[in-house]
Order: C-alpha cells, then sequence, then structure tokens
C-alpha cells in the first residue's frame, strides 16, 4: 500500500518536473514580449533613453561618467536591440486598426458571446465573409441551429442600417449594397 503511493506521489512529481522544464524556453512566462509586446518595448526603450539623457543634461563631472559608462553601454543595447521590436509594434498596431477599419469583424456585431465563438471558430472573421455566406452553409456548422443564424442574420442587417444612417442614408444606396 505504502509502495503504491509513493510510486504514485513519484510519477505526479515526475510529471510536474517534465511540464516545469518543458515550459522553459522561448515560449510561455519566460519570453519578455509574449504579453504586451507594444507596452514593453516602449517602457524598455523610454528606460535606455533616459539612462543616457538624464546623466547628460543634469550630471557632471564623475557621476556622470561613472553613470554612462557603467549602465550606459546596456541602455545603448537595449536601445539597439528593443527599438526595432517597438517599430514593428506599432506597425503591426497600425495595419490591424487599417483592416479592422476596412474589413469589420464578427466582433462589432451586438451578438452574444455563442454565435461569435462559433464564427470564429470555423474562420468566419470578417462581417462580409459571413454576409456573403448562404444561410444553408451556415447551418451546416456543427452546433449551429435557426435561432443563432437568424441572431447573426439581424444583427448584420442591423450593423449596415447604422453604416448606412452614419453615410447619411446616401441616394442611389441601400443598407444590402454595403459590405
Amino acid at each position: 500500500m505504502a509502495r503504491q503511493s509513493r510510486a504514485v506521489a513519484r510519477t505526479a512529481q515526475s510529471r510536474h518536473l517534465y511540464s516545469y522544464t518543458r515550459g522553459s524556453g522561448f515560449s510561455g512566462n519566460d519570453d519578455l514580449f509574449a504579453v504586451n509586446p507594444l507596452r514593453r518595448s516602449f517602457y524598455i526603450t523610454s528606460v535606455c533613453w533616459f539612462t543616457i539623457f538624464f546623466p547628460i543634461l543634469f550630471l557632471h563631472g564623475d557621476a556622470q561618467a561613472l553613470i554612462l559608462i557603467g549602465a550606459g553601454w546596456l541602455a545603448a543595447a537595449g536601445i539597439v536591440f528593443v527599438t526595432p521590436v517597438f517599430i514593428w509594434c506599432l506597425v503591426e498596431l497600425a495595419w490591424s486598426h487599417f483592416r479592422r477599419k476596412r474589413h469589420p469583424t464578427v466582433d462589432m456585431l451586438d451578438l452574444t458571446p455563442r454565435p461569435i465563438n462559433l464564427l470564429r471558430r470555423y474562420g468566419y472573421e470578417t462581417i462580409a465573409s459571413v454576409d456573403r455566406t448562404p444561410d444553408a452553409s451556415l447551418m451546416v456548422l456543427p452546433n449551429m441551429d435557426a435561432r443563432t443564424l437568424r441572431e447573426i442574420r439581424r444583427a448584420i442587417n442591423i450593423w449596415k442600417y447604422q453604416r448606412w444612417q452614419e453615410r447619411g442614408f446616401p441616394m442611389g444606396e441601400t443598407p444590402e449594397s454595403m459590405v
């Protein structure tokens, strides 16, 4: 009996050790930029520039030389390595903002979480892709029922009408011609 409990404890301990060693690497919690790369690269770049410019502007003599020699090389390395990440994040953010404006996602629809998750799970990211898909094709999706399909179509029509209303009800254009 005691032998079995020790074997179970060893197995659990080895699983924990395996999962701990598998998690370390370039992914997971060890990656500095995995969670919010824009914010983190901004903070690191700001601290590096502050570390270089503060002694130059406000300190003189030995204190200035000490900080610039002691931490200036680290700040310069931070600027060299993190600034491209910061610029890349800004470009990525601008691109996603442009793409979202040009091709609105299903998140912009007034839907409950179930239909949004269902559409995303099967690759329907934009409102236009859902609108172009026939009802029969959407009904084939698992967990899609008539009530959910009605909710999706209703939300798309309301979204189209609101965009048409925002444009001032232009002549020759109907809500159906939008998207």
